[in-house]
C-alpha cells in the first residue's frame, strides 16, 4: 500500500489560503487599497453550486428590483400636483369663453349668439370671433367657415341706385323729424332703435325695391338636412351673467335686451346639439372640460324648451416651474325648462349658460 505523501496534501489544502490571502497593502496600488475593505470576498469557484431553486429566485429577485426601479423612477419624474384656495380680488377682468358646438337640426341663418351680465351690458348677435358652418346630414362640413351675420334675418339680392334727391320714410321710427331711410337697411337700423321688429317686408318700399328675402317668410327658412357648428371664442366681463345660443332676433330696446321668435311660433325647432369643446381660457396637462363630448339629442315634442347648463367658474393659475398659466376651471348642472311650441310664452328655446364666479384656485406642479 502507498500512501500519499503528507506534505503534498498539507500544501493542497493551503493552496487556497495562498491565493485568497490579500497581498500586502504596501504593494497594492488605489484599486488594491479599496480591494482591502471588501467586505464580502468571493468564493472560490471549486466551491460554488448552481441550483435551480437559485435561478428561479434570482430571476424573481431581477425582475422585482426591475420594476421597483421603474416605478420609483415615474413617480421621481410625475409631478406632485397641489391646489390652494384664496380669493379672487380682481376687477373688470375680461374671460375667453371658448366654443364648438354642433346643431345638427337647425341651420346657421336663424342661429345667433349673446352674451349678458348681470351689470347689464349686453353684446347680441355676436360675430367678433364666431365662425359658423353649414353641416350636412353626416355632420361634415358643406363649406368652408366664414363668418355669418344674421342681423334681423335678411339676405339682399339686389342693389340699386336712387336719385340725389331722394328721401325714403322711416315710416315712423325716426327718432329725428326729417330723417331719411333710403335702403332697407337704414329702416331695419330705425326700427332697431325705436325697439321695433319688422314682421312684413313686403310693405317696405326699400325692400321691396332692393328684393330683399325675408327669412322668416321663406318656406325653407328650416332647411331641412342642414345642420351648423358654432366655433370661436367669446370675450364677456368676468361677473356673473349668461351666454346663450338660440334662433330668432335679438335687439335692445329702453335699455334692455329683447329677444323675438314670434316668427317661430307654432314651429317645432329641434334643439339637439353636441358640444365638442365649452372651456374657460387655455388648457394645461390634466385639465378636464366637463361640457367636452357631451350630447343632448331632442325628442321631438317632450325635449322642447331652454337647456339649460348652470356653471361655477374657478379661476385657476397653473404654475409648473418658472412658467405660469392663467387659465379657468369649472362644474356645471344642467336642466332642461320644458315649453309648449304653440305659445313659447315665458320659456325661450335655445341653449342657455349661466355663469357665476367662484373663489381664486392655485395648481402648483
Amino acid at each position: 500500500v502507498t500512501f500519499p505523501d503528507k506534505s503534498n496534501l498539507r500544501g493542497r489544502r493551503e493552496a487556497p489560503s495562498f491565493s485568497s490571502r490579500s497581498p500586502s497593502p504596501h504593494a497594492m496600488g488605489i484599486l488594491g487599497r479599496v480591494r482591502a475593505f471588501d467586505a464580502f470576498p468571493k468564493t472560490m469557484e471549486d466551491f460554488r453550486e448552481k441550483t435551480t431553486s437559485g435561478g428561479v429566485v434570482s430571476i424573481i429577485s431581477m425582475l422585482l428590483i426591475a420594476v421597483l426601479v421603474i416605478y420609483e423612477t415615474g413617480s421621481y419624474l410625475t409631478p406632485k400636483r397641489s391646489v390652494d384656495l384664496t380669493v379672487d380680488v380682481s376687477r373688470g377682468e375680461k374671460l375667453k369663453i371658448y366654443v364648438d358646438i354642433d346643431f345638427p337640426e337647425l341651420n346657421c341663418d336663424i342661429l345667433g349668439i349673446d352674451a349678458i351680465d348681470v351689470a347689464g351690458k349686453a353684446q347680441l348677435e355676436i360675430t367678433n370671433h364666431i365662425y359658423k358652418e353649414k353641416l350636412g346630414r353626416d355632420g361634415k362640413p358643406l363649406s368652408p367657415g366664414s363668418k355669418k351675420d344674421r342681423a334681423f334675418l335678411t339676405r339682399h339680392v339686389k342693389n340699386t341706385s336712387l336719385p340725389d334727391d331722394y328721401c325714403g320714410s322711416c315710416y315712423g321710427a325716426e327718432k329725428t323729424p326729417g330723417k331719411c331711410c333710403n335702403t332697407c337697411d337704414d329702416v331695419k337700423n330705425a326700427y332697431g332703435k325705436a325697439g321695433w321688429v319688422i314682421t312684413d317686408f313686403s310693405n317696405i318700399e326699400q325692400c321691396v325695391r332692393e328684393d330683399v328675402v325675408e327669412i322668416m317668410n321663406q318656406k325653407d327658412k328650416l332647411i331641412p338636412g342642414e345642420g351648423c357648428n358654432i366655433h370661436g371664442f367669446v370675450e364677456v366681463s368676468k361677473v356673473q351673467g349668461n351666454f346663450h345660443i338660440c334662433p330668432g332676433h335679438s335687439f335692445e330696446w329702453g335699455g334692455r335686451a329683447i329677444h323675438d321668435m314670434s316668427v317661430f311660433r307654432g314651429q317645432i325647432l329641434n334643439l339637439s346639439h353636441v358640444i365638442r369643446r365649452f372651456s374657460f381660457g387655455d388648457d394645461y396637462p390634466g385639465k378636464q372640460n366637463p361640457l367636452d363630448g357631451l350630447k343632448k339629442i331632442a325628442g321631438e315634442k317632450a325635449d322642447i324648451g331652454m337647456f339649460e347648463y348652470f356653471i361655477k367658474v374657478v379661476p385657476t393659475t397653473y404654475t409648473k416651474g418658472s412658467k405660469t398659466l392663467e387659465t379657468n376651471q369649472f362644474s356645471t348642472t344642467e336642466y332642461l325648462r320644458r315649453t309648449d311650441p304653440q305659445q313659447m310664452m315665458g320659456v325661450l328655446p335655445g341653449v342657455y349658460f349661466f355663469l357665476r364666479n367662484e373663489p381664486d384656485s392655485r395648481c402648483g406642479a
